[in-house]
């Protein structure tokens, strides 16, 4: 096998993964799994406060983002896919800077708060994934809007 064929390889396997999507009917579970979540959250609040019931909602809302950010739009055209890469890479952007910076200010935070903190405390898994996804979707759908 020459260098030429297995680049031409790679490259086949690329289009393949960035033109998957799930059908759009995914989109509607997954606002179901966040609804779900959510609700579930708020009663183990008011009521269970369950540790791991709580970690199971906040996962269950990732679900329902990933299901979201995967599924295809009614209409999925040159144009959203286009959109839809953008909004993924100003997320990414966004998120890097915003995880990156946290711990800056949240230090700062306290020290006007007069509780000075003695380490930096960065974010978790979940709240960078949150972060991301729930940045991508919004922004997906600003740019959506303003290409009409």
């Amino acid at each position: 096998m020459n260098l030429k064929s297995i680049a031409e390889c790679e490259r086949r396997n690329l289009e393949k993964m960035k033109r998957y999507r799930l059908p759009f009917g995914y989109k509607k579970i997954g606002i179901l799994v966040i609804i779900i979540s959510i609700i579930g959250i708020i009663i183990n609040k008011t009521s269970i406060d369950d540790n791991l019931f709580a970690q199971v909602g906040k996962y269950g809302i990732l679900l329902g983002l990933v299901l979201i950010s995967l599924s295809k739009e009614k209409i999925e055209d040159e144009l959203v896919i286009s959109l839809k890469m953008q909004a993924y890479t100003f997320a990414f952007v966004i998120s890097v800077i915003l995880t990156l910076t946290n711990p800056l200010f949240t230090y700062i935070a306290s020290i006007i708060a007069n509780k000075p903190m003695d380490i930096f405390k960065g974010m978790g898994d979940w709240q960078i994934l949150w972060l991301l996804l729930s940045i991508k979707l919004f922004y997906f759908e600003f740019l959506k809007r303003m290409s009409r």
